[in-house]
C-alpha cells in the first residue's frame, strides 16, 4: 500500500507547473534532464490535484503515474476527447487493464459514468482503490483486481522490472521476458462476463477501454456475444498483437474502426484544443487496415451518430 501523505505538496506544485510550461515552449530542449533535476527535489510518493479535477496519489517509480504528474494529466488526450465528445453522460464504463484508473477516472469525472475497473496487478488494484476514495467515488466505482482474458482460473502475471504499464500475461511483453528483469506472480483470471457480472449498471457498456499489453486479443475473443453494439457502444483497444485478426473481429461484430493519424505531441495538443474550440481537426479517421500507427484505435457501431461524426470531422479536417 503506498504511503499517505499528509498534505499536497507546494514545493512539487510548483515544479509540475514550471516543467510543463518549460515542455511546451517554442523552444524547450532537454526535456528530461529538466525532468530529472526536477525529480530530485521531490519525494516518490506524492498527493496531487490535476487540471481537470482529479485527484490522484502518484508513485514517482511508475512511468505512467509520473507522465500523469509532470504532464499534469496531458496523458492520452485523443481518448480524453472521445470520452468528453462521445460517451453518454451515465454510461458506464469498464476501464480494462486499468493500471492506475486514469481513463476511468476520466469517465466518472467528465460524464458521471458508474465504472468497473479491470487490474490483475495488487499493488496497481490499491492505487486504483486509493484514488477512486481520493475522489470520495466510492459507491460508483468497482475494482476488480483480476485479469481479463478468454478463460478462467489462474494464471502467471509477468511484471515488468523497468514499466510499470506493461505487466502482462504474454510471456514475451516487453522486457518480461528478460533475464534478471522477470519475476512472476498468480493472480486470477477470467473473461469479462464473468468477472464483471449481471449488474444492471452493465447491461449497456458505454465505454470499453481494452490495454492488456498484449493480451487484448484475448480479451476481446473471450467477450464472447457481449462484443455486439447492442451490448458496448464504444470500444478502444490496443491491439499490438493479432491487429488483422482483432480488427476482421471488431468489423463482423458491427463495429466501424477509427485510426489516429500520426502526428507529434505538439500536434497533438493543438488538435485537441483546435475541436474545443470549435475549429476543424482531426483526432481519429476512418481506419485504413495499412495505417502506420493503428495500434490504438477506437471502434463505434456502424452507420451510427458517433461514427458518422467522426468521418465528417475526418473530411472537414482533411
Amino acid at each position: 500500500m503506498l504511503p499517505t501523505p499528509a498534505q499536497e505538496s507546494a514545493l512539487a506544485n510548483v515544479l509540475r507547473r514550471f516543467f510543463r510550461a518549460y515542455r511546451y515552449a517554442p523552444i524547450s530542449p532537454a526535456h528530461g534532464l529538466i525532468r530529472r533535476i526536477c525529480r530530485s527535489l521531490v519525494g516518490q510518493h506524492q498527493r496531487i490535484r490535476l487540471r481537470n479535477g482529479l485527484r490522484l496519489e502518484i508513485d514517482l517509480a511508475s512511468e505512467v503515474q509520473q507522465t500523469l504528474f509532470w504532464f499534469d494529466g496531458d496523458y492520452e488526450p485523443q481518448l480524453e476527447w472521445a470520452i468528453r465528445e462521445l460517451l453518454p453522460v451515465g454510461a458506464t464504463c469498464v476501464d480494462c487493464g486499468a493500471n492506475c484508473g486514469y481513463i476511468g477516472l476520466l469517465a466518472r469525472r467528465f460524464r458521471h459514468s458508474p465504472v468497473w475497473f479491470i487490474e490483475p496487478h495488487p499493488r496497481l488494484a490499491e492505487t486504483i482503490r486509493r484514488n477512486v476514495e481520493l475522489n470520495g467515488w466510492a459507491g460508483s466505482c468497482q475494482v476488480i483486481e483480476a485479469a481479463a482474458s478468454d478463460e478462467a482460473g489462474e494464471t502467471t502475471l509477468f511484471e515488468s522490472a523497468h514499466k510499470d504499464g506493461s505487466h502482462s500475461l504474454e510471456a514475451n511483453w516487453s522486457d518480461a521476458s528478460s533475464p534478471g528483469a522477470r519475476s512472476e506472480i498468480r493472480v486470477r483470471r477470467d473473461r469479462l462476463p464473468g468477472l464483471l457480472g449481471d449488474s444492471a449498471d452493465l447491461r449497456h457498456i458505454g465505454l470499453l477501454k481494452v490495454d492488456a499489453e498484449g493480451h487484448d486479443f484475448a480479451v476481446l475473443r473471450g467477450l464472447g456475444d457481449w462484443l455486439n453494439p447492442a451490448r458496448i457502444g464504444m470500444v478502444y483497444v490496443e491491439l499490438s498483437e493479432a491487429r488483422e485478426a482483432g480488427f476482421a473481429m471488431l468489423d463482423r461484430a458491427g463495429f466501424a474502426g477509427f485510426g489516429q493519424p500520426v502526428r507529434s505531441q505538439r500536434q497533438l495538443r493543438r488538435t485537441t484544443r483546435n475541436l474545443r474550440e470549435g475549429r476543424p481537426g482531426v483526432l481519429f479517421e476512418p481506419l485504413d487496415w495499412s495505417h502506420p500507427n493503428p495500434a490504438e484505435t477506437l471502434w463505434l457501431p456502424k452507420d451510427g451518430p458517433a461514427a458518422r461524426h467522426l468521418t465528417f470531422l475526418a473530411k472537414m479536417g482533411s
